[in-house]
């Protein structure tokens, strides 16, 4: 046996040992704060990596960190209680997975978006308004998002690391209200959503991440099609809070061609930047010529 197999072995053998210790884990739920089990929580919801696998099932790619890699490893840790975690599945997950975009260029939400005419056509892209669509459940996508900024809020979710992976200062806390339903939409919060099209949808998760670009927070991420935009802070201005999902006039909802084609040259520099890239493009041929044969 090598020494790398047999560091393999041990390490799988601790992160299984791992796994089946927290999995029942007795702590403080950072969403309901009582002290109970909790469960294994997905940064972005578990659902979605079904999504993310390829039409060969290949495991999906891994982007980022310096690193390129396929990999089934999920974000994931013991960190919410099963009733909460329940609460983020049925505000929001259950209905928004199934609506993503898939590798087969399918993605529902964008026809179901698209089923009534935009209000208006900027260059490259378009506004709709959900609010004339009764197909269009406001509320579920936007638990589905602020769920996924929140937990970023109150875990790193990068290995040993206890600094949470944003910082949304006193929001986090008005949002985790929101979410539970013991309150309004939080002030000074607004969420906006932008769709790509389905030939052009990248089938992938990424963030949240901060843009630090404006005199407020301004946080992205981005899954399965959907570009979600989080702002917050008091010194928003007005063009920001009329784009909010939830609160703006009639739940506006942008398509651009623009903006996915940044994500696209942001993840390809990711790409470039990361290791492993020759030899990941390398086994890839290699698979490809193999299944031509």
């Amino acid at each position: 046996m090598t020494t790398l197999v047999r560091y393999y072995l041990i390490v799988r053998v601790y992160e299984i040992r791992q796994f089946h210790g927290c999995m029942m884990a007795i702590q403080k739920c950072p969403m309901c704060l009582e002290t109970k089990k909790v469960v294994r929580s997905h940064l972005h919801p578990s659902g979605v990596y079904a999504l993310l696998r390829s039409s060969a099932d290949e495991s999906p790619l891994r982007v980022g960190d310096d690193v390129i890699m396929l990999t089934d490893r999920q974000m994931q840790h013991p960190l919410l209680c099963e009733e909460c975690e329940d609460i983020l599945n049925r505000g929001g997950e259950t209905w928004t997975i199934a609506k993503l975009a898939t590798t087969k260029k399918t993605f529902p939400l964008y026809d179901i978006l698209t089923e009534f005419p935009p209000e208006t056509r900027p260059q490259a892209g378009a506004m709709y308004f959900a609010a004339r669509n009764p197909k269009i459940d406001v509320k579920k996508l936007t638990h589905f998002g602020m769920g996924i900024f929140w937990k970023a809020s109150v875990h790193s979710w990068k290995g040993n690391e206890r600094s949470p992976l944003i910082d949304l200062g006193p929001y986090s806390d008005t949002i985790r209200k929101w979410l539970l339903g013991e309150g309004g939409f939080p002030a000074n919060v607004c969420m906006s959503i932008m769709l790509a099209r389905p030939e052009l949808a990248l089938i992938a998760i990424h963030g949240p991440v901060e843009s630090p670009h404006r005199p407020w927070r301004v946080f992205v991420a981005y899954s399965c099609g959907i570009t979600f935009t989080l702002n917050v802070g008091k010194l928003m201005d007005l063009d920001t809070r009329l784009g909010c999902f939830h609160e703006g006039p009639y739940n506006p909802v942008f398509v651009s061609d623009q903006v996915i084609g940044k994500i696209w040259e942001k993840l390809a520099i990711q790409f470039n930047e990361s290791r492993k890239s020759n030899s990941y493009l390398e086994a890839k041929a290699k698979r490809s010529l193999k299944s031509e044969r």
